[in-house]
């Protein structure tokens, strides 16, 4: 199996962030226009709490891009560079991939906790398996 492989769920989360940027840009962009609100007072993101759910979850959701997804970064680098990639590790970071898209589908459009939290579990589980095997 080319080692490599392990990369492409990387790649494509860039292109998830890409697409949630869009997403975000789009939908913030119109609410404000909306709510009369000039781009200005966007400095500060306390200011952008009385957009409307949509607007807000779509922004919330692209900011949890930044968290959870840069410690499968630093797994997937580190299996990497040890030469520890195999079929299971590549199914699981598609596997986390895939959860975030789920994942940012679920939180920019419905955003129902209860339906959110087991994906976002999902994830985490994806990760520790991948970590796991890395201790053993």
């Amino acid at each position: 199996m080319d080692a490599s492989r392990i990369l492409q769920p990387v790649l494509a989360m860039v292109f998830l962030h890409a697409a949630v940027w869009i997403w975000m840009t789009v939908t913030r962009g119109r609410a404000m226009s909306r709510a009369g609100i000039p781009l200005q007072d966007g400095k500060h993101t306390s200011e952008l709490q009385r957009l409307p759910d949509p607007a807000r979850q779509v922004a919330d959701n692209y900011n949890h891009l930044f968290e959870l997804p840069t410690l499968f970064y630093a797994l997937v680098f580190y299996i990497w560079a040890m030469g520890h990639a195999d079929p299971l590790h590549v199914y699981c970071a598609w596997g986390f991939f895939g959860s975030r898209v789920v994942h940012s589908i679920v939180q920019g459009t419905i955003n129902i906790v209860a339906v959110r939290f087991p994906i976002f579990a999902l994830g985490w589980v994806l990760i520790l398996i991948m970590a796991i095997r890395e201790l053993v």
